[in-house]
């Protein structure tokens, strides 16, 4: 990889990063690769080594005027879609129980009471029971709980 290429790369993470209206800030890794190449990614893909994180920081602030909204992820270890809703969740500051359900036969019978099923993620915010992740569907629960935004 050459430091041409990197350079691109990163500047193309900032880019994007950037016209993201959701992220108040971000976090990416360093991943290293065995010939001691090295990129940023969002997670290091099986393969390569993480060597660095950073925050980077959007520059937009989207804290919550309201407070005491709570969010209850129910999730397993290695879960992308929990990663993404957690980030969302803890850019608009809103608490998070998270459940980890893997070998835990309580909490699986806890969620099938509780959504009808036993799919991962499955996210409860207010009276709104919210299964993978879509967005849009997390941003209308979180307005339906009371979350407003400081313009």
């Amino acid at each position: 990889m050459t430091y041409t290429f990197l350079r691109t790369t990163i500047f193309y993470i900032m880019s994007l990063l950037l016209c993201a209206e959701l992220y108040a800030a971000v976090n990416i890794v360093e991943c290293e690769d065995k010939n001691g190449e090295r990129s940023f990614q969002k997670t290091c893909p099986p393969g390569l080594t993480k060597v660095g994180d950073k925050k980077i920081n959007t520059g937009k602030s989207l804290k919550s005027k309201t407070k005491n909204i709570k969010a209850i992820i129910y999730s397993i270890p290695d879960c992308e879609s929990c990663i993404e809703i957690r980030e969302l969740l803890n850019v608009k500051n809103v608490s998070i129980e998270e459940k980890n359900i893997d070998k835990n036969l309580e909490l699986q019978k806890e969620l099938t009471d509780l959504s009808g099923s036993l799919k991962v993620p499955t996210t409860i915010i207010g009276n709104s029971i919210l299964t993978g992740y879509n967005r849009s569907d997390f941003i209308n629960a979180l307005k339906k709980a009371g979350y407003t935004e400081d313009p």
